[in-house]
């Protein structure tokens, strides 16, 4: 049983805290008590934000942050009484790792003296859970990588990372919604868009998804322009 740590944000945010680590079991006791205050919020609720191994709750000034605390709680005790089985969707992700786009692939294949064959079969060997999305919105923090795919960040994050790109750091892969900088070793990109205001679910991956990689060709990356 996980015995959590409470505590206050701010006078309207309480983060309730099950572990520190990347866990799966953590991650659907975060996810449980997400989809249970949902699906049944309190008054004042406002939002939730999962992470790794927390959920941080927000609530407007109808509610005592007390009350919220001890609600929290309850509820976890809760969550640790019942299934924890996850109600996130299973995705075929098609991602290109032609050296174009996946521009770091050469270096990692350097760094960790595999081809970059052996690279491509490994990262698409895996299902890999949605931990998280942060950064920026809809980046997916997703793991677990392989144990032989563990790289560091790059000493000098690069200026644009172009959107789309799938790369990977230490023991996490995850996907840029985003041209934007970044620091974490890219050796792909979907043609997939990651987050779209234009649609009711923003984010196309949500915290507790199942991802697998496909890999496709360059040219029919392209189809997909």
């Amino acid at each position: 049983m996980l015995i959590p740590r409470i505590y206050n944000i701010h006078d309207q945010a309480i983060t309730i805290e099950f572990a520190a680590e990347i866990s799966e079991e953590t991650n659907l006791h975060v996810i449980a008590l997400q989809h249970d205050l949902e699906s049944n919020p309190f008054k004042g609720f406002i939002e939730c934000v999962p992470a790794y191994g927390s959920l941080t709750v927000y609530f407007s000034e109808q509610v005592s942050a007390a009350s919220v605390r001890l609600l929290l709680s309850d509820l976890s005790d809760q969550v640790s009484n019942t299934s924890l089985a996850t109600k996130g969707k299973q995705i075929s992700m098609p991602v290109c790792y032609d050296t174009s786009l996946g521009i770091d692939l050469p270096w990692v294949s350097s760094h960790l003296d595999l081809s970059m064959e052996e690279i491509i079969s490994l990262h698409t060997s895996v299902v890999y859970r949605v931990y998280m999305i942060g950064f920026i919105p809809g980046f997916p923090y997703m793991g677990t990588l392989p144990e032989r795919l563990g790289v560091p960040r790059k000493q000098t994050p690069s200026l644009k990372i172009p959107m789309g790109s799938v790369a990977i750091a230490g023991k996490q892969t995850g996907i840029y919604p985003a041209e934007v900088p970044g620091g974490w070793q890219v050796i792909g990109r979907t043609p997939l868009k990651m987050f779209d205001t234009t649609t009711s679910a923003c984010s196309f991956l949500n915290t507790g998804d199942l991802v697998t990689f496909m890999p496709i060709t360059l040219d029919a990356f392209n189809q997909y322009s």
